[in-house]
């Protein structure tokens, strides 16, 4: 009866242990944000937010530009010029920085899930609207920057998005 209970018992506390175990540290592979902003800066025909510097512990997650009509997320086209540049802050909140020049409507509302206004703030040069998810999770600022719409959206309250708008600039 215990070889019985063994055989059955063994296998059945390993494929728990597997599937319950926590790994010690995410893999998350960072990306050469430098190089494409510069590349984004060059092809954009609006000025390109985006950091000067950033603390080292934060990593960078994202940066990709397209051109209107090029291929964006899932396959699909892009509407505008689009840059969109994310990292991982040491808490591991992720901020990131969204901007296009295609119909502003369209583009904040995709960017934001839907977002309504939740009042102003100025924020160095640029006074931003802040805005909110329909459930409260997503918080975003949006601006007008040249002829482009720029969205600064992360899963934080607004002193972490005002933070990071005072870090960005267009050149």
């Amino acid at each position: 009866m215990f070889l019985s209970l063994a055989v059955i018992l063994i296998p059945v506390l390993l494929i728990v242990w597997f599937f319950t175990r926590t790994p010690d540290e995410p893999n998350i592979q960072q990306v050469d944000w430098t190089s494409m902003t510069a590349s984004a800066r060059s092809h954009a025909r609006y000025p390109v937010l985006a950091p000067a510097v950033v603390p080292e512990d934060w990593r960078p997650t994202k940066a990709r530009y397209a051109n209107r009509g090029d291929r964006w997320v899932g396959n699909t086209i892009s509407a505008g010029n689009r840059w969109e540049l994310g990292f991982l802050t040491s808490q591991n909140v992720y901020l990131a920085v969204n901007q296009s020049d295609e119909p502003r409507r369209a583009f904040v509302a995709a960017v934001t899930r839907s977002a309504t206004e939740d009042g102003k703030v100025t924020v160095g040069r640029y006074t931003w609207v802040k805005m909110v998810s329909p459930d409260g999770r997503t918080r975003a600022l949006t601006t007008t920057i040249g002829s482009s719409t720029a969205v600064i959206v992360a899963d934080a309250e607004y002193p972490v998005l005002t933070d990071f708008a005072q870090m960005l600039t267009t050149s």
